[in-house]
């Protein structure tokens, strides 16, 4: 299958080192190296690390489109979460990403911001014209409510989400990120009786305590994958990728979501070996079950 991510590739700076991050890195190296998609990346790039990006996507055999930006979003990082982000104005244009759709002609489309470079309105504009495209489209929502304070990074709820949730197949945010309430009861009977949602799913991650998968109405929880946490960045990101992936390949839902259980709990476990493989998403999908109805 071919797989197109959207969105910036970043710095992520922990303590005294820095490394390349985002949703493009950790998901197209699961979708390139681990599930084995021809993996395409539109990403912003500026001229301080152009040529690092180029050599680190060539090297994991992933293409890489660039748009250039005056300086890639630096992210800090603490404690597996990023807390504060140095930014200028990058943005993906979406007839960019339109004219990339086009020449590739994907099985996946992963929307993947991380800090506000693809605009709601344009990419509902996108996607409304993309509706009869088969691609399997999946959304990540974490950098369309992330705001940059001098406090750090804070989360703002913005209601136009729910139009381009509604035209994805499939919708992840972890439940921090669905800040328009601090309780989780709400949060899923908000987006459970949404009517703009009816044909699509959502999952919001809960970290360490499972995942709840809304669909068609229902809400479904999935019994988390027990690992020793080593390191959570790109997590959510691995996620989304293998769900995606599984959903596209004729995978029912329930079954793609576990595997995306799997493959993340195994990342945050393994982060500085090999994540994982078939073998070990056979070993451990069985430890991943989902329960109806949520409470």
């Amino acid at each position: 299958m071919k797989a197109l991510i959207i969105g910036s590739t970043t710095i992520d700076m922990l303590d005294d080192t820095s490394r390349i991050g985002g949703s493009t890195y950790y998901g197209g190296l699961t979708l390139s190296k681990y599930l084995g998609d021809e993996t395409h990346v539109l990403t912003t790039v500026d001229d301080n690390v152009s040529s690092y990006f180029h050599e680190t996507f060539s090297n994991l055999r992933i293409s890489l489109h660039v748009v250039k930006c005056g300086k890639v979003p630096h992210f800090i990082i603490r404690h597996g979460k990023a807390v504060d982000v140095l930014v200028s104005e990058c943005r993906i244009p979406a007839l960019v990403a339109r004219e990339l759709i086009n020449i590739i002609k994907p099985d996946i489309i992963f929307l993947a911001p991380v800090y506000r470079e693809i605009d709601v309105e344009e990419y509902v504009s996108l996607l409304r014209s993309l509706r009869e495209l088969t691609a399997f489209k999946a959304l990540d929502i974490q950098g369309l409510v992330r705001v940059s304070t001098s406090k750090g990074i804070e989360c703002r709820w913005r209601e136009d989400l729910l139009d381009l949730m509604s035209l994805v197949n499939f919708t992840h945010g972890n439940l921090r990120e669905f800040c328009f309430s601090g309780n989780t009861n709400q949060i899923i009977e908000v987006l459970v009786k949404s009517e703009k949602l009816r044909n699509t799913a959502v999952a919001i991650t809960t970290d360490s305590l499972g995942v709840y998968l809304l669909s068609n109405g229902k809400c479904f929880k999935a019994t988390p994958l027990k690992v020793v946490s080593v390191d959570e960045v790109g997590a959510g990101d691995v996620f989304t990728a293998s769900v995606a992936h599984y959903a596209a390949g004729g995978k029912d839902l329930f079954y793609a979501v576990r595997a995306g259980v799997v493959s993340a709990s195994l990342k945050v476990w393994r982060a500085s070996d090999v994540w994982f493989t078939e073998e070990d998403l056979e070993r451990y999908l069985p430890q991943v079950v989902f329960e109806e109805p949520c409470f």
